[in-house]
């Protein structure tokens, strides 16, 4: 059968395009642009011809141009007979290029060949205007804040789709925040948009949580009130201007100004008002241990053994592999009868066999808590597009389409997930109250009968359609940056109802504060890996996110070097969360876990478990310190990890104050044996030495990888 293809916004990828879109999506008015058109099977149409009007007025048809075959690659995650499966991979693309109508008229088009017509599309067009007819509010406690040098909006005559603000920008302005931010601490001179996204590694400048607050060096922070999307140019364009271009709704825009001489008041104002800034229990910071082979229960006991007999006490374990990767609900090789899909199960309806992958996981999770190490279970907001028969998935799945507790399309069907990672699945709309308990109670029994202590509560970010619908009215467009903050709260208040408990969450947006803890997400074992998760940590915590972690060494690919874990070893001992994990490796040779143990038999360096055994020991010593700060942290909503630039502009962007006290210089660089570190005014102890040095200068040190350089505040030590 012939296929004739065209959709102007494809897939809604945040960054790319497929070749059947319209490029740009969004074309201004009278200005040229390409529609991608895409036929099936290859070599089956010979010509493509495109008609179109303009106020219904007929103009001249144009014969699309051929650009040959095309097969999409293979994206990571997706295997071929997946992708197969969702989709004909085998087919032409042309292209034909038109001109967008002019302001307020509707381009009306469509595409013919060999007797298809596809259907009809329609573009209005629109332009930027200065008028000022949006509202834009503005709050604030005081009058000192930026006002506008320039407002534009962008309207087809009959809506405002955007609006675009510009500001003065003093020559030495730097700015800080917008979530957390791979790239660079001080963000003068990119161009940073505010869209929740899934980069595997080398992020760049996309991020798993885009927070809309902007910190300047001249003494304010700016939080748009708003989850659609965004874009700071910050000074990219203009020397002397930032811009703000913002999706609006008719409400028009909301800025909240921040204003004081503290910059770390201002992050506090901050994330109280979006807060409240919800304190974690004392324990969830220990030492996290973890890794994604660890996929039964003689294999977390023997990690945690080994840990214990080589005298590093780990605090909290994640179990990532538990569940059946189906439901994600229940244990891998339970047996059990399956429940119609409005029900759920319970411990006991469970036969764990002998011979099985978790042959005691409730014997097993206690004796996790009498080595004094809490549980977290992995889990993903996602309801699985499963291809093989499963009872209990497929009783839940007909209860889930019948109900439609998924995010819905236009026309009221249930949408299916775009992204690779479970493509075709269902996202789970967190804002209907019925689907909200429905899937969160399949998962009381880990809680209430096993004792698990949280959740990592992982992905959230592929939401891609801007026209889908929740529950609560909204749109795509207005929730596509929230939904993990959504659900990871949903997961954090639910845990919380029952027993002491905490989520760990990847992705985020205003607001994920109240529900902690948060980790940067997937990168590999490198150098600049290890610079852009410090830089992840630092502008979450301007951002509002006090209580973060990091895979020390990295996650992904071949281990670090000794030289590495350790040097990353020691910044996590002076971090919110200190933790190690590694992906997933088909469980091949030569094993890739981030443990102590395997860094030191692969490197084949000794020193590896004495040094970082020590920097526990170091972590558990500091640990009534971390509390205490821990607790300042969420009364004032002030970072735990204080960017020192904010203060210094001297200082390196990797720099940062654990706490209000102790400066922290992590060593960025392999091969080092000393170490420049800026001090910034006052005097400063060495934690290692107690050695006093003046402020206001830079220092070296001598760095052994037992040592980091950390300095203490003197008034502070007296």
């Amino acid at each position: 059968m012939k296929e004739l293809l065209h959709s102007p916004l494809g897939h809604e990828h945040p960054y790319e395009q497929r070749p059947e879109e319209r490029f740009p999506r969004h074309p201004l008015a009278e200005e040229t642009f390409t529609i991608g058109i895409v036929t099936r099977p290859p070599q089956a149409i010979d010509k493509v011809t495109v008609y179109s009007e303009i106020d219904g007025i007929a103009q001249t048809p144009l014969s699309a141009t051929s650009l040959g075959g095309w097969r999409p690659e293979l994206e990571h995650g997706v295997g071929a007979e997946y992708l197969e499966r969702l989709e004909k991979i085998e087919q032409d693309v042309w292209q034909a290029e038109l001109t967008a109508p002019k302001f307020g008229q509707t381009l009306t088009y469509w595409l013919e060949s060999d007797g298809i017509k596809s259907e009809t599309f329609t573009l209005i067009g629109e332009k930027w205007q200065t008028q000022d007819t949006v509202p834009i509010n503005h709050s604030s406690d005081t009058q000192d804040f930026p006002q506008p040098i320039g407002i534009e909006y962008l309207s087809n005559g009959q809506d405002i789709r955007r609006v675009r603000l510009r500001f003065e920008a003093q020559p030495d302005e730097r700015f800080y925040g917008l979530g957390e931010r791979f790239n660079a601490l001080n963000q003068r001179g990119n161009i940073m948009d505010i869209r929740c996204y899934e980069q595997y590694k080398t992020q760049g400048e996309k991020t798993y949580m885009p927070i809309p607050f902007l910190l300047s060096s001249d003494g304010y922070g700016l939080w748009v009130n708003s989850t659609r999307w965004m874009q700071f140019d910050l000074t990219s364009s203009s020397e002397s201007e930032w811009i703000l271009e913002a999706d609006v709704s008719a409400d028009g825009l909301n800025l909240h100004w921040f204003t004081g001489d503290d910059p770390f008041d201002i992050i506090g104002q901050f994330a109280r008002e979006t807060g409240p800034v919800v304190l974690p229990p004392e324990w969830a910071f220990g030492l996290w241990m973890s890794g994604n082979e660890w996929n039964s229960q003689q294999r977390v006991m023997h990690e945690v053994q080994t840990s214990l007999e080589n005298d590093i006490q780990p605090a909290v374990i994640v179990i990532e592999a538990w569940s059946d990767e189906t439901t994600f609900y229940i244990w891998n090789d339970a047996e059990y009868d399956a429940v119609a899909g409005d029900k759920a199960l319970s411990y006991d309806d469970f036969t764990f066999p002998s011979n099985g992958k978790w042959y005691d996981p409730k014997g097993m999770i206690d004796w996790l808590h009498e080595q004094d190490v809490k549980v977290l279970l992995w889990q993903v907001p996602v309801f699985k597009d499963a291809p093989d028969p499963h009872p209990q998935h497929d009783a839940d799945r007909t209860y889930f389409e019948a109900q439609k507790l998924g995010i819905r399309e236009a026309d009221g069907s249930l949408h299916r997930l775009r992204p690779f990672w479970f493509r075709g699945g269902y996202i789970w709309d967190v804002t209907n109250p019925q689907a909200r308990e429905w899937w969160l109670n399949k998962r009381a029994y880990l809680l209430d009968e096993m004792g698990i202590d949280g959740f990592k509560t992982d992905g959230g970010e592929h939401l891609w359609g801007e026209r889908v619908v929740f529950a609560d009215g909204r749109t795509g467009a207005e929730v596509w940056n929230e939904y993990p903050q959504l659900y990871s709260e949903a997961y954090y208040q639910f845990a919380n109802s029952k027993r002491e408990a905490i989520t760990f969450s990847r992705a985020g947006h205003t607001g994920s504060q109240r529900a902690p803890l948060h980790w940067a997400g997937d990168e590999n074992s490198t150098w600049d890996a290890f610079r852009a998760s410090i830089l992840a940590g630092l502008s979450a915590g301007i951002s509002g996110i006090p209580f973060w972690g990091w895979d020390l060494g990295g996650f992904s690919g071949d281990i670090p070097s000794a030289e590495l874990y350790l040097r990353s070893t020691a910044m996590a001992t002076f971090c919110p969360v200190m933790q190690y994990h590694s992906e997933f490796n088909n469980h091949q040779t030569p094993n890739v876990d981030r443990t102590p143990w395997n860094i030191q038999m692969r490197t084949g360096d000794d020193t590896v478990i004495p040094i970082f055994r020590e920097f526990v020991k170091v972590r558990q010593k500091l640990m009534t310190y971390i509390w205490l700060e821990a607790q300042y942290s969420a009364q004032t909503g002030q970072p735990m990890m204080r960017a020192l630039q904010l203060i210094d502009k001297n200082a390196s962007q990797y720099d940062y104050l654990f706490g209000r006290d102790l400066l922290v210089s992590p060593v960025v660089e392999p091969d080092a044996e000393t170490w420049s570190t800026y001090l910034p005014d006052g005097k400063w102890r060495s934690f290692w030495t107690g050695e006093i040095f003046d402020g206001g200068q830079a220092i070296a040190t001598t760095v052994p990888l037992e040592k980091i350089p950390v300095f203490k505040r003197y008034e502070a030590s007296k």
